[in-house]
């Protein structure tokens, strides 16, 4: 009896390559993703307004936000670097959902983001980043002078980075390329930046070598860097940072976190 053929093997097929981001073309093409990213959950009911915290706690987490805000971004991408399950409400700042009474029970400050844990209430996004780092122990420095140096840089944060946002809303948003404030905020911004791409030319994350809460909110502004007229390519250590950043599990642009509508993630 002949013996049976053997079939040739097959070549195994070609990992695809991960895109990262390279400049400011991948940004691009990682926002345009955004919608695919946010069909991922369940559609939960729409209500009128917002019902204050308390009133039904949940059993996980819930971040109101809207997604071209970069402050609730940060905590969008804190709670998808930690793995966490967490439902979230969009606020629809342009229709004036945070100035209701009832978001103002929710945020007395009437911004976004806030973040809802159980009977627990935090707002302001550094703040939120500092909480999750704590409640989770990832992200927030192993011992005080660590956590010392990265509240430094959040302070340094919203000093300084949080211009590159003024001049983003100015030319996305107002589309306003006459206001007399845009030189002088978009002077502070490059500065910004500039520091930042030198700080970066020796150290491999911005508070030493782990990324923390530091990276975390400092990296939604640089991923929207080009909404505000500054290119991540001519700052090559920041940019670099950039793609460190995005090989990390969970990372991804900002525009790839949120969703425009209320949402139940898994």
């Amino acid at each position: 009896m002949a013996a049976k053929r053997k079939s040739p093997k097959k070549p195994a097929p070609k990992a695809k390559a991960k895109k990262v981001l390279k400049a400011t073309t991948a940004i691009k093409a990682s926002a345009v993703k955004s919608a695919k990213k946010a069909a991922k959950g369940a559609k939960i009911k729409k209500v009128s307004g917002y019902e204050p915290a308390k009133a039904k706690p949940s059993a996980r987490l819930v971040l109101y936000g809207l997604q071209p805000s970069m402050p609730s971004g940060k905590v969008a991408l804190m709670l998808a670097m930690l793995g966490e399950p967490y439902d979230y409400r969009h606020v629809d700042l342009p229709g004036g959902a945070h100035k209701t009474p009832d978001y103002a029970k929710i945020n007395r400050f009437q911004q976004v983001p806030a973040l809802v844990d159980g009977d627990e209430v935090v707002v302001q996004s550094n703040v939120i980043l500092q909480y999750l780092a704590e409640k989770f122990g990832k992200f927030g420095g192993k011992n005080p002078a660590e956590r010392r140096r990265i509240a430094e840089w959040l302070a340094w944060d919203l000093d300084r980075l949080t211009t590159l946002g003024q001049v983003r809303f100015i030319r996305k948003f107002l589309k306003q390329q006459d206001h007399p404030a845009l030189a002088f905020v978009e002077a502070r911004a490059r500065a910004a930046l500039e520091f930042l791409d030198r700080h970066l030319g020796a150290s491999k994350f911005v508070a030493g070598t782990q990324p923390t809460i530091a990276d975390i909110a400092i990296f939604g502004w640089i991923a929207v860097a080009e909404e505000a007229g500054f290119d991540p390519a001519h700052f090559p250590n920041l940019r670099d940072w950039a793609l460190r950043m995005l090989k990390l599990p969970g990372v991804a642009h900002p525009y790839a976190l949120l969703p425009m509508e209320d949402r139940v993630f898994a």
